[in-house]
């Protein structure tokens, strides 16, 4: 069957999405290093406490990924797993699943992030992912702790 009328051969980040949407069920997230040309960015902005940018933690999701402003001091996610089919394989919806802090392929990590949540767009919600005897670092227990977020503005492309 021929998708190139369907999907641009160039966008390798969304064949990687497609694909993995095809996978079993057991195939449930796809790890990105980066959102550029992964069809994401309706998601792309900055995020903040109840939408107010002059508080952190700040989320910022752009091209290079997501980073992050706490206490003054920006980091940025090595890589993250989209969790394409977390909302079953009927959902068709506007929320989109993301585990910012993956250890490996067998733990997604402490954080979930929710991208508009309850059908919200511009929202995003931050909940914890801990298992039994696990913890947060800092930044994560502070990003959970602020939630709610909303957009306060669409940042620029980074190119990354």
């Amino acid at each position: 069957m021929k998708l190139d009328h369907v999907m641009p051969m160039k966008a390798p980040g969304l064949l990687a999405i497609c694909l993995a949407m095809l996978l079993p069920a057991t195939a449930d997230a796809v790890t990105l290093s980066k959102l550029k040309g992964s069809y994401l960015d309706g998601i792309y902005g900055t995020y903040a406490p109840h939408g107010d940018c002059k508080r952190e933690p700040r989320i910022t999701v752009d091209d290079a990924g997501f980073a992050y402003l706490q206490a003054g001091q920006a980091t940025h996610s090595r890589s993250i797993e989209y969790a394409v089919s977390y909302g079953g394989p009927e959902y068709s919806g506007a929320s989109q699943w993301f585990f910012p802090f993956p250890v490996n392929d067998d733990d997604f990590g402490r954080v979930l992030m929710t991208f508009n949540p309850d059908e919200k767009p511009g929202t995003l919600l931050v909940e914890s992912n801990l298992g039994p005897g696990q913890t947060f670092t800092a930044l994560q227990a502070a990003l959970v702790k602020a939630s709610p977020y909303a957009r306060c503005s669409k940042a620029p492309p980074r190119k990354g």
